[in-house]
């Protein structure tokens, strides 16, 4: 009995100990933030996400729009962004960040009104 007793506390302990392991802690599940855009609106245009997050845009507006990322300046880059146009109601692919760092976006038909910027954090 006291030997079956050892052992029930032993694997209670080990399993406690399983997500303090190095790696399993640090997993958690991604998120999917959607950014909702329309007539010259990202909203929300500043977001802050964890690497893995993802992002996905849907025009609620009336006319079309896309959306890249840029340069502070807004020199268009599509590297990390490349949404083509969105009718209304349209929505984009969901974009995933892999990396920390700071990317900014725009609407390539109206990129003095449209601006955002997404935060990736590690």
């Amino acid at each position: 009995m006291k030997l079956r007793l050892l052992t029930i506390t032993m694997l209670g302990l080990v399993v406690l100990a399983l997500p303090a392991a190095p790696g399993l802690a640090s997993q958690r599940a991604s998120r999917v933030v959607t950014v909702r855009l329309g007539e010259y609106f990202f909203r929300s245009p500043h977001l802050t996400l964890r690497v893995g997050d993802r992002v996905r845009f849907v025009n609620v507006g009336k006319i079309e729009h896309t959306v890249a990322d840029s340069t502070k300046s807004g020199a268009i880059l599509n590297k990390q962004i490349n949404v083509p146009p969105l009718r209304h109601g349209q929505a984009s692919l969901t974009l995933a960040f892999k990396k920390p760092g700071t990317i900014r976006y725009l609407c390539t038909f109206h990129p003095s009104l449209m601006r955002g910027t997404i935060t990736v954090s590690p």
